[in-house]
């Protein structure tokens, strides 16, 4: 018998480099799974930079344990103060599925309610879907984005 070699074979090193390729680099935080939780991950990150501010997330995969077990909407941005905190803004993530659903539309009605800015992100082409759901309910918001995968990446138009 000859030498043990550790080098892989040349097919078995293509097909793991084809499967870390195939990776997202959104999906960093372990068990994300759901197009919705890389959104609402990716989201809340991308705004705490850019506001400065406090973000709690509310996932399938977890609860943020410095957000109210009651929190209505996907993300909120916090600004604190030694006065205490303070809610910012609100975002909701909507899938091409959650988009449509009459309840989905209520709750956005709901978590409004408060007059605090109030963000829907939608998958790309939908961004008329969004409008016309809370159109029909009176559901102001302060904006709609879409987003979108390229190359295995999130993208906020």
């Amino acid at each position: 018998m000859g030498p043990v070699s550790s080098v892989k074979p040349a097919a078995l090193r293509a097909a793991v480099r084809k499967r870390e390729d195939s990776i997202s680099t959104v999906l960093r935080e372990q068990g994300i799974v759901t197009v919705h939780d890389q959104v609402v991950s990716l989201v809340a990150q991308r705004r705490a930079k850019a506001f400065h501010c406090k973000v709690t997330i509310h996932t399938g995969l977890e609860q943020d344990p410095w957000a109210d077990p009651q929190q209505q909407c996907d993300i909120v941005g916090w600004q604190v103060s030694s006065a205490g905190s303070t809610m910012e803004w609100m975002a909701e993530v909507e899938t091409d599925d959650s988009i449509r659903d009459v309840a989905t539309v209520s709750e956005w009605k709901e978590a409004v309610g408060r007059g605090i800015p109030f963000y829907l992100l939608v998958p790309r082409g939908l961004k008329g879907v969004g409008t016309e759901a809370g159109r029909g309910r009176l559901c102001p918001r302060s904006g709609i984005y879409e987003y979108t995968f390229v190359n295995g990446l999130c993208q906020v138009l």
